[in-house]
């Protein structure tokens, strides 16, 4: 047999033992070896995406939703270049990624050979751990070198993502009817730990909190958040947590409701912290960023990771080590009235935008209130970047606790999201799935709608069609009429219905307020996947979300 064929085999074969289950396929010549053992392994499921660029997202998306890594290969050349904003979404939301690009051998490298480029360190800084093992030749002990560099790749892509590049010399495949075994038995046994917190960061996060009379938790998106749940709700302090913290939810006991509206109000003026406690990271919320700089309150930033997510400097004392011991190790210090002064406005200015809803124009927020209304007990919603993403900060409820989120917040890109979205759905199978996304968002990624039929995939997209880009309208941009059409707003002028068409999905049109939850939840139960396109304008949202601010701070005064 072939030593390309034995290495490729062996590898793929370590890759399952290590944990692996999925891989994502684009077509190629040179990448034969791989793709052929990964379709022959009975335990990785092998999910071919035409388009490189919605195959390494999808691959982010099984990532972000099982806590492994998934496999994304390609063939040589641009093929490969097309991987590259995937592995930057995954380089900085930490999502485990292996990316396999096959190469040409050395002799065909710098010749003006076919499709032969310079693949070495392609991904710059991004790649957590890269590595070229050469042409594979037959050496002592090799099945254990192959072995080897499986698992260690596993093993690196658990914080982020690793690349391989693989050069392989013809033939690349072998004979008909010969199938190549793996050899030698599964390698080294790798695993991770969490990074505990030491006597001395206890002891002055517990002295900070002791002294403060107006402790606040702030949570930004989190993978695993819901672990921090128990120890948040024995702290009994207030929590101003984003969907995709995994902790807006009820049971911490603190999570303040419409969080966003009592920063815009003012109330939040007179209600000061002397002590910040950040989680997780950045927020997404430009209000609460700008309000947590200005308060200038001792900062304390939980950073297990080391990524220094703290972009306005505001943080006063880094932690490097895992929250959830450091939170369950401190004292309980009872704050319970300042709790409810946080908790209780939020109730209040939640009822005031409830109310406001109903009058309102078509906007974002009914939206983001319908979608809460029919999502399942147990659900996942894979929100879009950009208006999606600030609308289900500012206007989704408390969650339930089987209900989960997932966003691409690591370089807030809208490439990808449609791929990176149904990835979640596959990795979160067979719980139903929901995609919140802009109508550019989705534009931006319709070849990954290509994957619905062909893998089976059960999901509801749900698309906030503005036609165009509607956050910019809520930016310095929109004062600028002149240009602020052609080169912001950028209408799209697509009709969506035959996307849909193209795709096979069912098209579901909605353009007012009382047709919204019906066709969700249609949408949600349906068996067969649905888009559900609301049509909104773009000046509508803007004056929408106004109205919603000035009800809460009415409420909030009086």
């Amino acid at each position: 047999m072939d030593v390309a064929q034995s290495f490729a085999a062996t590898f793929v074969d370590e890759l399952a033992a290590q944990g692996v289950e999925f891989a994502c396929v684009s077509p190629g010549s040179r990448s034969a070896p791989v793709a052929m053992a990964l379709q022959r392994h009975p335990r990785i499921k092998v999910l071919v995406q035409i388009d490189e660029r919605c195959g390494s997202f999808f691959a982010v998306g099984l990532g972000k939703a099982t806590g492994k890594p998934a496999v994304v290969l390609s063939t040589s050349g641009t093929a490969a270049a097309e991987f590259h904003a995937a592995v930057v979404e995954a380089a900085y939301s930490r999502t485990p990624l292996i990316v396999l690009t096959a190469d040409r051998p050395p002799e065909l490298q710098d010749a003006g050979a076919n499709q032969a480029v310079d693949q070495q360190h392609l991904y710059g800084t991004a790649a957590r751990w890269f590595f070229d093992p050469g042409v594979p030749v037959e050496v002592p002990n090799a099945a254990r070198l192959w072995r080897r560099l499986a698992a260690r790749a596993v093993a690196e892509a658990a914080s982020g993502p690793v690349h391989l590049n693989l050069p392989f010399r013809e033939p690349l495949v072998p004979p008909p009817g010969q199938i190549p075994a793996a050899e030698a038995a599964p390698g080294q046994a790798v695993t991770g730990g969490r990074l505990l917190p030491s006597q001395a960061q206890v002891a002055s996060l517990a002295s900070a909190m002791q002294r403060a009379q107006r402790p606040l938790v702030v949570v930004g998106e989190m993978r695993d958040g819901e672990r921090l749940a128990p120890a948040l709700h024995r702290l009994g302090l207030p929590v101003l947590a984003e969907p995709t913290s995994q902790l807006r939810r009820s049971e911490t006991g603190a999570a303040v409701e419409s969080y966003e509206a009592l920063l815009r109000a003012g109330w939040s003026l007179q209600h000061g912290p002397d002590l910040v406690l950040r989680l997780g990271a950045t927020p997404t919320s430009r209000v609460l960023n700008r309000w947590l700089a200005a308060a200038a309150a001792p900062t304390f930033l939980i950073d297990p990771d080391r990524s220094w997510r703290d972009q306005d400097h505001a943080a006063t004392n880094v932690l490097a080590c895992d929250g959830q011991p450091l939170l369950e190790a401190l004292p309980t210090v009872d704050r319970s009235a300042w709790r409810e002064q946080w908790v209780s406005a939020g109730k209040r200015a939640s009822a005031a935008i409830a109310a406001t809803l109903v009058t309102t124009p078509l906007h974002e927020g009914h939206v983001v209130k319908a979608m809460a209304g029919r999502l399942p007990e147990a659900g996942n919603v894979f929100i879009g970047s950009s208006m999606p993403i600030r609308a289900a900060d500012s206007f989704w409820p408390l969650t339930r606790p089987q209900q989960r989120f997932y966003g691409n917040r690591g370089a807030s890109g809208i490439d990808g999201l449609v791929s990176s979205g149904l990835g979640v759905a596959t990795g979160r199978d067979p719980l139903p799935t929901v995609l919140l996304l802009g109508d550019l968002s989705l534009y931006h990624d319709m070849n990954g709608l290509w994957a619905l039929q062909r893998h089976g995939i059960r999901a509801t997209l749900v698309v906030c069609d503005n036609n165009g880009g509607g956050v910019f309208n809520f930016l310095p941009q929109a004062e600028h009429q002149d240009v602020f059409e052609e080169i912001f707003a950028t209408p799209l002028g697509l009709d969506l219905s035959q996307v849909a068409r193209l795709y096979g999905l069912v098209y579901s049109p909605v353009s007012d307020r009382s047709g919204l939850e019906p066709a969700i939840a249609d949408a949600i139960a349906a068996p067969t996947p649905t888009m559900v396109v609301v049509k909104m304008k773009r000046e509508d949202s803007v004056s929408g979300h106004r109205l919603c601010w000035e009800a809460a701070a009415s409420a909030l005064k009086g």
